[in-house]
């Protein structure tokens, strides 16, 4: 019986079945072909081709384009490994910086280190170096995963060198007594300026204290357990609630004099303006928003951005300043900069240290007076 053929060659007759593979940047399918000589063995092999894909980029990898590619390790390979909001970086990158660079439409095994540095100048003129050392080390992580299953012999990024970070100057981003008394003024007058004063006297990151519940204040003390991250998921942007940044961030930090009469007072104003909800296991929001649920980085970094112009208050105009407050202010009460470390919930202590030495030079001779008087 004569076998089934649809495509000839020459004195040869084959069967040929297509696939798509993938899509272009420009959203037009990628196909390949596969031949065999008969349909069975055509289908077979290009099952087998895409099973390998799916399953971890096995079978003939090397011939798909590196943008398809690394769409497909960071999706289906990568994104099981990292935290949501690493891959949400992750993901920007890649539709930013990559998935339309010069490197995207050609063949994994073609692309050559002179490649990869044509890619990073280019993108050097787009964008910052930040961004560029950020492309960069992705782009090191999916070529070792490549290496690592034997789909690229040679490593296309050995040799490629990055523009060079420009030199930032250390900086104190604290506010100063005179703007701390501002803000406590401001607070006094207007309960709703309360979370930046808290974020000031409790060195909470901003995820941390919009995540914060009623439950995590108790005995005097605000218990971080959790943060809250906003991200989008199925078209739109939604609150997640993740453990904190690091394991060190898990932490409990005492909630100063200074602030208890205006935390009670907020706490007050929003259980009497009936913002407080019940949420899952009913717990209840201590700093919701002003339709009750979860605040958004960005409108709360807008408020105090307003606040800051209201109150003229030049330095320190970022939620993380804030947080450098806090930092600096045990500096100057002689907290010990281990302590401190715990209390602001740095892995790495070498974090803290970098802001307990930005205290002022009054800040230095006042700690050599008090030695002097050791002495006396």
């Amino acid at each position: 019986m004569p076998r089934k053929t649809n495509f000839t060659t020459g004195e040869n007759s084959y069967f040929r079945t297509t696939a798509t593979i993938g899509y272009k940047p420009d959203g037009s399918p990628i196909r390949k072909q596969f031949y065999g000589k008969s349909r069975r063995e055509a289908e077979a092999k290009r099952d087998e081709y895409t099973q390998g894909l799916k399953s971890g980029l096995a079978v003939g990898f090397e011939k798909t384009l590196f943008g398809i590619a690394f769409q497909h390790w960071l999706e289906e390979i990568h994104r099981p490994t990292v935290r949501v909001t690493t891959y949400t970086k992750y993901e920007c990158l890649h539709r930013l910086y990559i998935s339309d660079s010069t490197i995207a439409g050609m063949k994994l095994r073609d692309v050559s280190p002179e490649n990869v540095q044509i890619c990073m100048n280019t993108l050097a003129t787009k964008t910052t170096p930040g961004n560029v050392y950020e492309v960069f080390k992705l782009l090191k992580t999916f070529v070792k995963y490549c290496i690592e299953i034997d789909a690229l012999i040679k490593n296309p990024m050995r040799g490629v060198k990055l523009p060079k970070k420009a030199e930032k100057p250390e900086v104190n981003t604290a506010l100063s007594e005179t703007d701390i008394e501002k803000l406590i003024s401001a607070c006094e007058k207007d309960i709703k300026y309360f979370p930046f004063l808290f974020i000031a006297f409790t060195g909470l990151r901003s995820g941390e204290l919009r995540a914060l519940t009623f439950a995590d204040i108790k005995d005097n003390m605000v218990d971080v357990n959790k943060q809250v991250r906003h991200y989008k998921e199925e078209g739109e942007y939604k609150p997640h609630i993740t453990p904190p940044k690091t394991a060190a961030s898990v932490r409990k930090v005492p909630i100063a004099d200074t602030i208890k009469p205006l935390l009670q007072a907020h706490i007050n104003a929003i259980t009497h303006n009936g913002k407080v909800i019940s949420l899952n296991n009913d717990t209840r929001l201590l700093f919701p928003s002003a339709t009750g649920s979860y605040r958004e980085q960005t409108n709360f970094l807008d408020q105090y951005q307003r606040l800051c112009n209201l109150l003229k208050i030049t330095e320190g105009r970022t939620i993380h300043s804030l947080r450098h407050t806090y930092c600096t202010n045990l500096a100057r009460s002689g907290v010990s900069l281990l302590e401190a470390s715990r209390l602001m919930g740095h892995e790495n202590i070498n974090v803290t240290a970098k802001i307990y030495s930005h205290v002022t030079d009054n800040d230095k001779i006042a700690a050599v007076g008090k030695l002097s008087e050791y002495f006396r």
